[in-house]
C-alpha cells in the first residue's frame, strides 16, 4: 500500500460529504432542541471593592486628617484583595446567604452557583446563578451585604473588647486618683503646704524683720547696760555709804511675770509665722500679753513705792532710775530670747520647705498623672462607644445586581454554533474512521485472495 497524500484525504471527505452534513445537522438540531427544552438559568452580577485606606473618623480626637473627607479607591494589587475573596468563599458567608435563600444549599453556593473574580481594574465581581432572575440578583447583592456584616462584626468584637478593657482601666485609675488626692490632702493638712512658694517668701521677709529687731534689741541692751553703770556710779558718788547691791529691784512675783511675758512674746512671734495676726488664737495671746505687761507695771510701781525713803531727794530719783533700767534690761532680754526663738522656728521651717516642696511636687505629679490617665481613658471610651454606633464603609458597591433579562444558560445560538463545530469535527473523524474500516476490509480481502492463489499454485 502506498502512503496517502492530502489529496487522498480530501477525496475521502468529498466522497462522504453527505455523512459529514448529516452528522453536523444532527448536532445542530440536537443542540437547538436541548436549548429550547432545558429550563433557563439566569446570572446576576454585583461589583464592589474594599477601600485601600480604611474609613476612619474620630469624634473626640484632635481635629485633623482623620475626620477629613477623601475619595475611596481600591487597592491596586492582587495580594491585599485575596483575603477578601477568601472571606466571600468561606463557609461562614455561605451559611449566612443560605439562611436567606433556603432553596440553595451551602454546597451549591460554594461550588457551583456562585463565582468570584478580581478584574484587571481590581474590582471584585460576584456572579450568582439561579433559575429565577430576581433571586439570582438578590443572591449576588446578598453576598455584598453579608460581606459588610461579617467585616463589621469582626471590628465590632474588637471594639467591644476595647470598651470592656477601658472601663476596667477607668475604674482602676479613678481609684488610684482618689487615693492620690487623699494622700495629697493629708500631707497638706499635716504640713501646712497650701502655698509653699508664697510661704517661703513671707518667711524670708519675716526672718529679715526679726533679725533687724534682734540687732535693735542688742543695741538697746548695750545702751541699757551703759545707762545702768552710769546711774550706779552716780548713786555711789551720791552716797558712799549706801551699798547699791542692797537695793531691791525685783521680787518673785515680778520674776514670774517676766517669764510669762517672755513666753507669751515667743508664742506670739512663733504664731505669726504660721497664721495671720487676725486669727482668734493670736488675739487671745496678745490680750494675755497686755494683761501681764500691766501687772509688771503694777509690781514695779509697788517695789518702787516700798523702797522710797525720801521722795524728793536726788538719791531717790537715781534709785528709781536704776530700778527702771533693770526692769528695762529684763524686758530687752525677754525680747531678745523671744526673737531668737522665733528666728529658730523660722529657720527650721525654711529648712523644711525644700523637702516638703519635693514631696508635695511628687504627690501633685502623681495626682496629675492619674487625672490625665482618667481623662484620656474617658475620652477614649467615648470614642469607642461612638465607633460602636458607627458602621464604617468596608465595601463600596460599584454595581448593584439587577434581574437579568436574558438567561446565561442555555444560549441557543451559542449552543448551535458550538454544536455545529463539534458536529463538523465529529463528522470528519467519522468519515476517516469509515475510510479506515473500508481500507482495512479491502486489504484483508486482498490478502485472503493472495493466500488462496498461493495455495492453488502449490497444489
Amino acid at each position: 500500500m502506498t502512503e496517502k497524500t492530502l489529496l487522498d484525504y480530501w477525496l475521502v471527505l468529498y466522497r462522504r460529504k453527505v455523512t459529514i452534513f448529516i452528522v453536523t445537522i444532527s448536532a445542530m438540531v440536537t443542540a437547538l432542541i436541548l436549548s429550547k427544552t432545558l429550563q433557563p438559568v439566569y446570572e446576576g452580577k454585583a461589583v464592589f471593592f474594599v477601600p485601600k485606606d480604611p474609613d476612619t473618623a474620630t469624634f473626640f480626637g484632635t481635629p485633623g486628617g482623620t475626620t477629613g473627607r477623601s475619595p475611596l479607591v481600591p487597592d491596586a494589587s492582587e495580594d491585599p484583595n485575596a483575603p477578601y475573596i477568601g472571606i466571600l468563599k468561606s463557609k461562614a458567608m455561605s451559611n449566612l446567604v443560605q439562611k436567606e435563600f433556603p432553596h440553595k444549599t451551602t454546597m451549591d453556593l460554594t461550588l457551583t452557583d456562585v463565582d468570584f473574580t478580581l478584574t484587571n481594574e481590581y474590582l471584585i465581581e460576584i456572579y450568582a446563578r439561579d433559575r429565577n432572575p430576581r433571586l439570582a440578583a438578590d443572591i449576588a447583592n446578598a453576598y455584598v451585604k453579608y460581606f459588610r456584616q461579617l467585616m463589621d462584626d469582626y471590628s465590632l468584637k474588637a471594639q467591644l473588647g476595647r470598651q470592656a478593657t477601658m472601663e476596667e482601666e477607668i475604674a482602676r485609675n479613678q481609684k488610684s486618683l482618689s487615693e492620690s488626692r487623699e494622700k495629697l490632702s493629708d500631707f497638706q493638712q499635716e504640713n501646712r503646704t497650701a502655698n509653699l512658694d508664697e510661704e517661703i517668701k513671707q518667711l524670708i521677709s519675716m526672718k529679715s524683720n526679726f533679725e533687724s529687731q534682734l540687732e535693735t534689741h542688742h543695741v538697746e541692751y548695750a545702751e541699757n547696760k551703759n545707762k545702768i553703770l552710769a546711774t550706779k556710779r552716780k548713786l555711789k558718788d551720791e552716797n558712799q555709804t549706801f551699798n547699791i547691791s542692797n537695793i531691791v529691784i525685783t521680787s518673785p512675783i515680778l520674776e514670774k511675770l517676766k517669764v510669762q511675758m517672755s513666753d507669751l512674746d515667743s508664742k506670739m512671734a512663733a504664731l505669726s509665722v504660721e497664721i495671720k495676726e487676725p486669727h482668734p488664737e493670736y488675739k487671745i495671746l496678745k490680750k494675755n500679753y497686755e494683761e501681764v505687761k500691766k501687772n509688771i507695771d503694777k509690781e514695779i510701781e509697788y517695789i518702787i513705792k516700798s523702797k522710797i525713803k525720801a521722795p524728793d531727794t536726788f538719791y531717790e530719783n537715781l534709785r528709781r532710775q536704776v530700778i527702771n533700767l533693770y526692769v528695762e534690761k529684763e524686758r530687752i532680754e525677754a525680747d531678745i530670747n523671744g526673737t531668737k526663738k522665733v528666728l529658730k522656728v523660722i529657720g527650721d521651717r525654711i529648712q523644711e520647705i525644700p523637702e516638703l516642696k519635693r514631696q508635695l511636687d511628687i504627690l501633685v505629679t502623681e495626682v496629675d498623672r492619674h487625672k490625665k490617665l482618667v481623662d484620656t481613658r474617658v475620652v477614649n471610651l467615648e470614642e469607642v462607644k461612638s465607633q460602636i454606633k458607627r458602621s464604617p464603609e468596608v465595601a463600596v458597591q460599584v454595581e448593584e445586581a439587577t434581574p437579568p433579562s436574558r438567561p446565561s444558560f442555555p444560549i441557543w445560538w451559542l449552543n448551535v454554533i458550538v454544536a455545529t463545530l463539534v458536529g463538523l469535527v465529529v463528522g470528519i473523524f467519522y468519515c476517516f474512521f469509515l475510510d479506515y474500516l473500508e481500507g482495512a476490509r479491502v486489504g484483508m480481502t486482498y490478502r485472503l485472495v493472495k493466500a488462496i492463489e498461493s495455495t492453488k499454485d502449490e497444489k
